[in-house]
Formats: structure tokens, C-alpha cells, sequence
């Protein structure tokens, strides 16, 4: 049975638009109204779906994007309040970078969302962060007995589907009928709040929409809700666990082959491999490290390991297939950690930031070391380098304006310093997936996760992946359209984002 058409989110984010809460949430003294139990819509066959959805109050967005979660008055319910938790997570948690913690008994008085359950419609009082620490800030409804009633016979769907929808209000997602660009065959009116940016064009399809033909969108976020979330909120990660001094390193030798690193609380070298079906460590390696380090990989269960020591030079460390080597002095003296790219089986390029704040290079070229020798550059931070194939390596770092530079080798000769622009606080990372592809991440000045594309003919400019970053990060490709990247979080655990064709 159609219990009734629920609202999808739009592309745009619901903002505090500094005005009273009622004229803000529009109805029922402030309140957004109960959820409509059957309400009218146009035939579904007559409204057309778009590319993207999700109306934004921009100045409502939880930053940090991990938000307090508590139940005020939790009963013999505890089914329901996982049915809860659970929608939200397999939702906006999985395809975003919010976080929603706690889930408890709230306190007299909390932060972050206070949920009442109770026989109502439901709703919120106001959108995103305005609801932190309100009481009653959500209301939920877990039996049905006066309010949709019909809800009885499929219990979970009903709090499932009004879950995802409320927690979108909760976000900070406005109703998608309520944007000013909804087609005249959206006969819903709008209710509660209206948003402050639009992203993309108006969505059928939307959880926060009303005209949507499935109630609530039958509890799953449509594509461009998706992709209105991770605008407002970031791409997915998750927690590799582990407590780091260093950000990461990452190398693969082949498809779905990922080895991170990283320099734990006791300054070894520590190791966690993903076989291509699950992770599995971490270990220790050993060795005294006092930078990041850098990882990469010439070749089928190959992996060369470098890492900065407590006398400032670079030393080296080589999985062989079967085993770890000793760790092997490169000489040298460095402010910073080293980066390692290779163009060739046998080939190795290692780079670090000079005494100097130059860039020095050393190679080894299947026989013998070469190097090492300035590159030139004044540099800030750490380099990162990649190669994209035979003879070609690209190098990036922060310059003294915080901003990245790039130099590249074509395979006689480098080139000069050029500015990526952007403002970091962190390293570069930067991966390749296919020849004239590169991908460069960096830490902003917000402590959040920024990409950089070049295409094979010109760069995308600056875009936010979202985050929260205590490190710089490192991204690795083992295929066409993969990128893993990989950071440190506020709890010194690692994190890990993937995107193949789509995050």
C-alpha cells in the first residue's frame, strides 16, 4: 500500500537565514509540520526527473561534520532506535562524510540532536545545527496508534523512510518542493523552511520531496541526493583504525592491492595491506622514524618503503615478495619526509626537501644509486611525486605562499616551477591512474581534503572533498578511474576515501 508521497532532499542546503525560527520553519508555530500521511501529488507519470537535488540552508551545516546524536525519553524500544540508527547510516552516513555519534540517553542539557519519541507527526524544530542541544528538537514516532495508523502493519518501513527523511532536516536539506524552481506539476505546497542555495536543478526523485511518487522515497536517497551530500558534507571514508605521529603512506602493486604505512606513537614503521577482499594488520616494521613517510611499488608484490631517521637522512626499506629487507641508509640531510615515485621495474626516484628548502632528487636506475642533486624550488612542506608512465615523473610541494607548485620530468629535462595555486596547511599527495592523468589532494586551510585534476590538457581547479584532517594525505591508483586516498583524523587513526567512476 502507498502510505503517501515523503519528501526528497534537494541540491540545496537549508541555511540559517537569521530570522525567526516560525518564519524560518514556516508552520506550526515554528515547527516543521508532521510528515503528511497520504498527501496529494500530480500523477507521477506527468513530473520529470533531473540530474541533480537537495534545496541548502548553507549557514546550517555542522561543522565539525560529526554531530551528537541522544534520546531523550528511550523506552522498551531499543528495536526501533537501531532501525533508526541503522537508516541514517546506510544513507547519509555511507554515502557521505557525516558522522552522527552517541546514541544514548541525552543528559539535562546536550549538544548536537535531541530526539523525543513520541505518537505525532513527526518533525524537527528547526534545520542542521539549529537543532543543537534544542530539546525536542526531532520528534519520532514509533508506534502509530494516532498518527498514520497505517503504519501498524510495516512498522520498520514507516521509521525507517520518515528516519532518512528527518535526519535530512537535520542536515540542513530544506523540502525540495519549496525551491522557487519546482515545475508547475509539483502540486505539493511548500512547508517549513526554505534553503539559500540551490544545487542543481529541482529532483523528483529526492528523499526531502514531496511530490516524490514513493513516501520519503521509500527511504533511499536518490542519485543526486547523494551528490548533494557530498557537496555539503564530503565524500565517504572509513576508519582503519591504528594511532599515528605521521600521516600516511600508501603503494599498490596491483588491482585491488593496497599497502599503507605509517609512523605509530613508537616511531616504527607500521604496515596494514588490503588483499582485495579484506585488511589485514597492522604490523610492525621497525625502524625510527621522525617524518611521514613514502611508499611505492615497480612491480607484482614489490614495495619500496622510505623514511626519514632521527640523523635527518633517508633510509630505505624493501618488501621482496617474501620478505622484509633491513632498513638501508640513503645519506643525505632533510627537513622534511621524502616522497618516492617510480617510471620502471627496478626504477626508484626519491625525493626530499634539502636543508636548503631545495628540492634534491637521487635515483636508482636498476644498478647502481645516482645523486643526490638539487632540483631547485623553496619549498615549505614535503614533496609528492608520481609517475604516469615510462621516463616522466611529476613532483608537487607547497611554496612559501602555502600554495603548490609543480615541476615535471618529460624524460630529458625538468621543468620549470609552476603554481597550482590553493592555500594548505599540509603536503601534497598527488596519484596518476592512466597516462597524462594526474590527481593532486591536499589539506586546506580548513583542515579539510582538496583535489586538483589535470586531464591530459588542463587543470579543474580547486574542489572540496570535505574531512577532517590532522595530516597530509596520500593517494595511490591501481586502475583506470581508482583513486584511494588515504589521511589521518582527529583520533590519529587512519582514514581511507575511495573513488572509482564515483565516490
Amino acid at each position: 500500500m502507498l502510505i503517501g508521497i515523503a519528501p526528497h532532499r534537494k541540491t540545496a542546503l537549508l541555511a540559517a537565514l537569521g530570522v525567526g525560527l516560525a518564519s524560518l520553519l514556516g508552520c506550526d508555530g515554528g515547527m516543521e509540520a508532521p510528515e503528511s500521511a497520504e498527501p496529494t501529488s500530480a500523477p507521477a507519470e506527468t513530473l520529470t526527473n533531473t540530474a541533480a537535488d537537495l534545496y541548502v540552508a548553507s549557514t546550517t551545516l555542522w561543522r565539525p561534520m560529526t554531530v551528537p546524536v541522544c534520546w531523550e525519553n528511550p523506552g522498551a524500544d531499543a528495536t526501533q532506535r537501531q532501525w533508526v540508527r541503522n537508516a541514517v547510516a546506510r544513507t547519509w552516513e555511507a554515502r557521505s562524510g557525516v558522522r552522527f555519534t552517541g546514541w544514548g540517553t541525552c543528559p539535562a542539557s546536550s549538544t548536537g540532536i535531541r530526539i523525543n519519541i513520541s505518537d505525532v507527526g513527526p518533525h524537527v524544530k528547526a534545520l542542521g545545527n539549529g537543532l543543537n542541544g534544542m530539546a525536542q528538537g526531532m520528534v519520532l514516532n514509533f508506534t502509530f496508534n494516532n498518527w498514520s495508523t497505517s503504519c501498524q502493519s510495516q512498522l520498520q518501513f514507516c521509521i525507517d523512510a520518515i528516519a532518512v527523511h528527518e535526519f535530512g532536516h537535520a542536515l540542513g536539506y530544506a523540502h525540495e518542493q519549496n525551491r522557487p524552481d519546482r515545475p508547475s506539476t509539483c502540486t505539493e505546497p511548500a512547508q517549513g523552511s526554505s534553503g539559500d542555495w540551490l544545487i542543481g536543478p529541482w529532483d523528483l526523485g529526492s528523499v526531502m520531496n514531496y511530490c516524490n511518487p514513493n513516501w520519503n522515497g521509500n527511504g533511499n536517497l536518490s542519485a543526486t541526493d547523494v551528490q548533494g551530500a557530498q557537496l555539503t558534507y564530503g565524500v565517504p571514508w572509513e576508519s582503519l583504525g591504528g594511532g599515528f605521529l605521521s600521516g600516511p603512506a600508501v603503494s599498490s602493486w596491483g588491482a585491488g592491492r593496497l599497502d599503507l604505512f605509517g609512523r605509530g606513537q613508537d616511531n616504527q614503521l607500521w604496515h596494514l595491506g588490503f588483499n582485495g577482499a579484506q585488511w589485514v594488520g597492522w604490523e610492525a616494521l621497525g625502524g625510527s622514524l621522525n617524518a611521514d613517510p613514502a611508499a611505492v611499488s615497480w612491480g607484482a608484490n614489490h614495495i619500496d618503503v622510505v623514511g626519514r631517521t632521527t640523523d635527518n637522512s633517508f633510509m630505505l626499506k624493501t618488501w621482496t615478495g617474501t620478505q622484509w629487507s633491513a632498513w638501508a641508509s640513503l645519506g643525505g640531510g632533510f627537513n622534511s619526509g621524502p616522497a618516492i615515485a617510480s617510471w620502471g621495474v627496478g626504477r626508484l626516484d626519491i625525493f626530499g626537501r634539502g636543508t636548503d628548502n631545495a628540492l634534491w632528487h637521487k635515483a636508482w636506475n636498476g644498478s647502481q644509486w645516482v645523486g643526490w642533486y638539487s632540483l631547485g624550488g623553496n619549498l615549505t612542506s614535503d614533496p609528492a611525486a608520481v609517475s604516469w608512465g615510462p621516463n616522466r615523473i611529476d613532483v608537487v610541494a607547497r611554496g612559501a605562499d602555502n600554495s603548490y607548485m609543480h615541476t615535471a620530468w618529460n624524460g630529458s629535462v625538468w621543468s620549470a616551477w609552476t603554481s597550482l595555486g590553493g592555500g594548505f596547511s599540509s603536503s601534497p599527495g598527488i596519484a596518476s591512474w592512466g597516462p597524462g592523468r594526474l590527481d593532486v589532494f591536499g589539506r586546506g586551510l580548513d583542515n579539510q581534503l582538496w583535489i586538483n585534476s589535470w586531464n591530459g590538457s588542463g587543470w579543474s581547479g580547486w574542489q572540496w572533498l570535505g574531512g577532517d584532517l590532522t595530516s597530509s594525505p596520500d593517494a595511490v591508483s591501481w586502475g583506470s578511474g581508482r583513486l584511494d586516498i588515504f589521511y589521518r583524523g582527529p583520533d590519529n587513526t587512519m582514514r581511507h576515501s575511495a573513488y572509482s567512476n564515483g565516490w
